[in-house]
C-alpha cells in the first residue's frame, strides 16, 4: 500500500482555520498526522481523536448529508430510492446508535467511530436539546425529499449527472485546491451547482466556498462563468439563493486564494 503523504493543499476551512488561531491550525493539519494508527505515538493519537471531535449540530448536518448523498449516487444508477419515512427511521436509528457510542466514549479506542464534542467535554445538555438535534435532522430531511429540487434532480437522466459529494480538486499556482461539491448537475449548456446547508442561515452573497465550486467546475468541465448556476438550498428553512459569478468575482477569488496560500504554506515560506 502507497503511503500517505501530508503534501499542502488549499480549502477554505483552511484557510478560516489559519485566520483563527496557529496553534490550532498546526494540530488540524500537521500534529495529528499518523494517529490513526494502533501505534501511533499516544500525543499523536490523542491530537487525532481530538481533531475528529464534532459538535451535535455538526454531527447532524454530516448525517443529512450522507443521506442525500445515498439517494443522489442510487437515482445516479437508476436504482429505486426508499421513502422518506424509511430514511428518517434508518438515519435517527444511526444517530442513536452512534451517540451512545459517543457517550462511552469509544472513539478513544476505535478512533474512526462517532466522537461528540459535548461527550468528550461532558457538556450538559438536556434531553430536549438533543432532541432538538433530532428534530431538526428529519425536518431537514423532510424538507429536502418534497422539495422541488429534489424533483427536478430525479428527472435527469444519467449523462447529466457529474458530481455527487465527490472529494476532488484543481490546482492553482501549482498548489491543490480541494473542496467537494455536494452535487453538480450539467443542463445542455449550463451547469448547476448545489450546496446543501442544515445551520441557521443562508447566505446573501456569493461565499469563497461557492466561488471555489466556480473555478473547480470552470477548470474540470471547461464551462464559462455565465454558463454557471449556483444554488445554495438550507434544508431547515426550505429556502434556497441562487447565484450567478462573473469574470470580474472568479479574478478576485484566485488573487485571494493565491494571497492566502502564501500566508497558510509554512513550506514556501522557507
Amino acid at each position: 500500500m502507497t503511503e500517505l503523504k501530508n503534501e499542502f493543499s488549499w480549502s477554505k476551512t483552511r484557510d478560516e482555520v489559519f485566520k483563527t488561531c496557529l496553534r490550532q491550525y498546526w494540530f488540524a493539519y500537521y500534529g495529528y498526522w499518523n494517529g490513526w494508527f494502533e501505534n501511533a505515538p499516544e500525543r499523536t493519537r490523542q491530537i487525532y481523536v481530538l481533531k475528529n471531535l464534532k459538535n451535535r449540530h455538526m454531527w447532524a448536518g454530516e448525517k443529512v448529508h450522507e443521506c442525500i448523498q445515498r439517494s443522489l449516487y442510487n437515482i445516479r444508477r437508476g436504482i429505486k430510492v426508499l421513502s422518506v419515512d424509511e430514511i428518517v427511521t434508518i438515519t435517527l436509528d444511526q444517530m442513536r446508535a452512534e451517540f451512545r457510542s459517543s457517550k462511552l466514549k469509544t472513539y478513544w479506542k476505535k478512533p474512526k467511530t462517532c466522537a461528540l464534542f459535548e461527550h468528550e467535554y461532558e457538556v450538559e445538555l438536556t434531553d430536549d436539546q438533543w432532541k432538538e438535534t433530532a428534530n431538526n435532522v428529519e425536518t431537514c430531511l423532510r424538507n429536502f425529499y418534497a422539495s422541488d429540487i429534489y424533483d427536478g434532480l430525479k428527472s435527469h437522466p444519467k449523462g447529466d449527472w457529474l458530481e455527487v459529494e465527490e472529494f476532488s480538486s484543481f490546482h492553482l499556482d501549482n498548489t491543490r485546491i480541494t473542496l467537494a461539491i455536494d452535487c453538480a448537475i450539467k443542463e445542455r449548456n449550463d451547469v448547476y451547482l448545489y450546496d446543501w446547508k442544515t445551520g441557521r442561515s443562508l447566505s446573501e452573497d456569493l461565499s469563497i466556498q461557492l466561488a471555489c465550486y466556480a473555478l473547480y467546475a470552470m477548470e474540470k468541465w471547461q464551462v464559462h462563468p455565465e454558463s454557471l448556476r449556483i444554488i445554495e438550498y438550507n434544508l431547515s428553512f426550505d429556502k434556497s439563493n441562487w447565484f450567478l459569478i462573473t469574470h470580474r468575482e472568479v479574478e478576485n477569488i484566485k488573487g485571494y486564494i493565491e494571497g492566502s496560500i502564501r500566508i497558510c504554506n509554512p513550506f514556501e515560506r522557507c
